[in-house]
């Protein structure tokens, strides 16, 4: 190390600049606003595509397909749900009314 000539040290001089630089540009070049928002986005996608997936992924057999069954079922489930407070909303509606008809008849 202590017998290296000028001509080496001005060798490894001109290569680290040369690193410095690149790695300058390439600094520059992640941060501009485009490629932020691109990889923001592509991040964005990619959760996306994970948490859909991870969701979803009871719902499909071995051979990564709809499990027709399971789809069924849940079809099944969700159209209970709004069955269910379709009529309770049916319901309250006709208590309502028949409070204000009986308000309107003791007038």
């Amino acid at each position: 190390m202590g017998n290296r000539s000028v001509e080496q040290i001005r060798a490894d001089l001109a290569a680290n600049r040369a690193k410095l630089s690149e790695a300058t540009a390439d600094l520059v070049e992640s941060m501009k606003p485009a490629n932020l928002a691109r990889e923001g986005v592509d991040q964005v996608k990619q959760f996306a595509k994970t948490e859909f997936d991870s969701v979803t992924s009871p719902l499909r057999d071995e051979d990564g397909g709809w499990d027709l069954n399971k789809l069924l079922i849940v079809g099944g489930a969700v159209l209970g749900v709004i069955a269910f407070a379709v009529t309770l909303n049916s319901v309250a509606n006709r208590r309502v009314l028949t409070t204000a008809q009986r308000r309107a008849l003791e007038k």
